[in-house]
């Protein structure tokens, strides 16, 4: 089944769960032009996953490529919310089929993904630096949804300039509840950053309560070229501290 706020006109939250049929799709496409021509808006969608569903039949699964087709090229924007690392991919798929934007959030940042797709611009993120810390410590916290063009536009010309005056660099980065997501873009442009400046840094801090990214940090942390630690939130000073070491 697939269940359909229609609450708000700008957003149409939809929860999909269990067994899809070729009635629920066909149910949600009326909904939706139901909803466009009352209102003679189109929603942007936030899909809200708790469990991966699945299609009944190719029936389903036909059904659904046909409402992804159709509609696919007038809704602007779409919010994948759930914790499953398949729902990270999503956003790079879908972009090869759909004119929606599509971003993923975790399922902690429900109320950030309703606002994102509720929001004229795409990119209401950024990072902000931390002061008060010595000039070859990189220090940002990220804020909402981080896209490549964040990378591009602040740190990786703030690392490059750093690199003028220091040998090595030491990275501290805080993820706290005011960062939403970051897409396949900013992923990419991070991991050429890590590339480009292999051996730039002498130590990195990820300070954050965000498991499945910490967890991350950690599997990686054994191949990188430097000392990298994680701190929780509440770690905040002893980061600081380590970093300046």
């Amino acid at each position: 089944m697939i269940d359909i706020d229609l609450t708000h006109p700008e957003v149409v939250v939809l929860r999909p769960e269990g067994a899809l049929t070729e009635d629920d799709f066909a149910a949600l496409a009326k909904a939706i032009d139901t909803q466009i021509n009352e209102t003679d808006i189109v929603p942007n969608l936030v899909i809200r996953v708790d469990r991966l569903p699945h299609w009944d039949s190719l029936g389903a699964l036909s059904r659904h490529f046909h409402f992804v087709k159709t509609h696919g090229k007038i809704v602007r924007k779409v919010a994948i919310v759930g914790d499953s690392p398949l729902l990270a991919l999503a956003p790079e798929i879908a972009d090869h089929f759909v004119a929606a934007r599509i971003r993923h959030f975790p399922a902690a940042k429900f109320e950030d993904a309703r606002a994102w797709a509720r929001a004229e611009k795409d990119d209401p993120g950024r990072f902000e630096e931390i002061g008060g810390l010595p000039r070859d410590v990189v220090a940002l916290r990220a804020i909402g949804v981080i896209t490549a063009d964040d990378y591009r536009e602040t740190l990786v010309p703030l690392i490059e300039a750093r690199l003028q005056d220091h040998e090595k660099l030491k990275c501290l980065i805080v993820l706290d509840g005011a960062f939403a997501t970051y897409t396949g873009g900013a992923a990419w442009e991070d991991a050429k950053l890590g590339f480009r400046h292999w051996d730039a840094f002498s130590r990195v801090a990820l300070v954050s309560d965000i498991g499945w990214i910490v967890k991350a940090t950690r599997l990686f942390a054994p191949i990188m070229p430097c000392a990298v630690r994680t701190f929780p939130l509440a770690e905040l000073d002893a980061a600081k501290d380590w970093i300046k070491r």
